[in-house]
């Protein structure tokens, strides 16, 4: 009865989602009036085909929140033993990663080390923490005893002066090495409507504005790598909750934390921090090709699609009440792949997004970073990209860092 109770909670949930996804469909019905007819055609099918492919995904998500099992642990790996194995080397790199204590962050981090990278983590202060750095220095050497050690360096990144300070900590252990990979892994969803100490809601200072941030300060280190070997990368973590409607609402980067909408417009809040690391992927692709000095870095996104981490456990306990058990989606290294192919994959091209298919399972597959998948244009860029400025200061893409030439 229980279980049966619980479904018809979710369903009804999922229904409402559904339902408020009804009325985008309507709107686009009602702007095909004003299309002539060939054109209506061709932008009809687009908004349709996604709709159904959301009623689909919806089902396919309340079956696996129905399920039975009350397991905690993880269901094993079904294609990241394989995949890992075959990614190169990443022999000495540098790959810095926010929010690596755990999650998708941890696993990344532990294959990065364990692939030969030097390994930073940007984490919070916790035991946790400090669990992780342990097992990834172990990890790292038993792989060998040539690769630095792996370092955990405290980052607040609900606190824009702390995330400065971390900064400084980085450049000061890389020195004129650089950094070949800056991953943007660390994410917050469904939270509270409530200000960090520099005013911004706490879900886009932490998913999208503290990013930009190191962004910004890393960009002389990225530069750097890129001249000793080759190419650097900006990897962003978002979410298939950042695409489609609706668009950018510049009002939630402003200094208006605690009062955008309150806990019922939680979500809201998650999928504006989310299309805002797609679009912020799109400057700096653009960005970084027009300037003579830059165009050795790439600026790529990726989705994890559903799978067993904690977050997933608090999204569900907020939706239903209750988490839903680990093992009825796929494993938290699964999960991992596509942040893994923007990392280490040599193919990799700026602009790109890689994620799952289908949002739950499977091969990274690769998305248009462009409408009707991510609502982005020239407006939300420069909008973006100012708000981001206002908030940690100007970003000067033309500054060039104390470069190295590269080896071959």
């Amino acid at each position: 009865a229980s279980h049966q109770q619980n479904s018809n909670y979710t369903m009804s949930q999922s229904s409402g989602f559904v339902r408020r996804n009804q009325r985008n469909v309507v709107t686009c019905l009602h702007i095909m009036k004003c299309i002539s007819p060939p054109t209506r055609i061709i932008t009809l099918v687009i908004p349709l085909i996604c709709y159904f492919s959301l009623i689909s995904t919806v089902h396919s998500y309340t079956t696996i929140m129905s399920s039975s099992s009350s397991s905690n642990e993880e269901r094993p790996s079904k294609l990241y033993p394989s995949f890992v194995e075959k990614l190169p080397s990443l022999q000495g790199k540098t790959i810095v990663v926010t929010g690596a204590s755990r999650g998708l962050g941890y696993v990344t981090a532990m294959t990065c080390a364990k692939k030969g990278a030097q390994v930073i983590m940007l984490n919070r202060p916790s035991e946790r923490a400090d669990r992780a750095l342990a097992a990834i220095q172990q990890a790292s050497s038993s792989s060998s005893s040539a690769i630095p050690d792996p370092l955990s360096i405290d980052c607040d990144l609900l606190d824009f002066s702390n995330v400065r300070k971390a900064i400084q900590e980085v450049k000061d252990v890389v020195k004129d090495n650089g950094i070949d990979v800056l991953c943007c892994n660390a994410g917050i969803m469904l939270q509270e409507d409530v200000a960090s100490c520099d005013g911004y809601d706490i879900t886009i200072s932490t998913n999208v504005l503290s990013h930009f941030l190191l962004t910004k300060e890393f960009l002389p280190q990225l530069q750097m790598a890129a001249a000793l070997r080759g190419e650097a990368r900006v990897v962003h973590m978002s979410s298939g909750s950042g695409f489609g409607p609706p668009s950018l609402n510049p009002a939630h980067f402003t200094q208006r934390g605690g009062s955008l909408g309150g806990k019922e417009a939680s979500y809201d809040r998650y999928h504006q921090s989310k299309l805002a690391n797609f679009i912020i992927t799109a400057c700096l692709d653009e960005k970084f090709r027009a300037s003579s000095h830059n165009q050795n870095i790439k600026a790529v996104a990726c989705t994890p699609g559903v799978c067993g981490t904690d977050l997933f456990l608090h999204a569900t306990t907020v939706m239903k009440g209750r988490p839903s058990p680990r093992n009825s989606v796929p494993s938290t290294e699964d999960g991992s792949l596509a942040q893994l192919k923007c990392i280490a994959d040599a193919n990799i091209q700026s602009g790109d997004i890689w994620g799952p298919k289908l949002g739950i399972g499977g091969l990274p597959t690769k998305m248009e970073l462009s409408p009707p998948t991510v609502l982005v244009d020239e407006d939300s860029k420069k909008i973006l990209w100012r708000l981001c400025e206002d908030a940690v200061g100007e970003f000067n893409l033309e500054k060039k860092g104390n470069q190295k030439e590269a080896t071959v």
